[in-house]
């Protein structure tokens, strides 16, 4: 078995690149959770999002996520700040 990731960080509104906090390859099929207290937005875009209210998904505490192979890119936000454990679905 794998060892586990470091958890993501989620500063204070700031959009972070999952993809690049974890070394990940790009495109590979993640698994989330959020370890934190509270909600965290995940958005799929290539680029940074400019915005929070189209195209997301909430991810509540303790809760689990998982995206689709081949996705352009994963984000994630955190209006208070929280941590999110991401690995990659094998």
């Amino acid at each position: 078995m794998a060892t586990s990731l470091p958890s993501v960080r989620l500063p204070v509104n700031t959009w972070v690149d999952l993809y690049a906090a974890t070394g990940i390859t790009a495109a590979a099929k993640l698994i989330i959770q959020n370890n934190g207290s509270s909600e965290a937005i995940l958005v799929e875009s290539a680029t940074e999002p400019q915005t929070s209210t189209t195209g997301l998904n909430s991810l509540v505490p303790r809760e689990f996520f998982t995206n689709n192979d081949g996705n352009v890119g994963a984000w994630a936000l955190s209006k208070t700040g929280g941590k999110l454990q991401v690995e990659e679905a094998v």
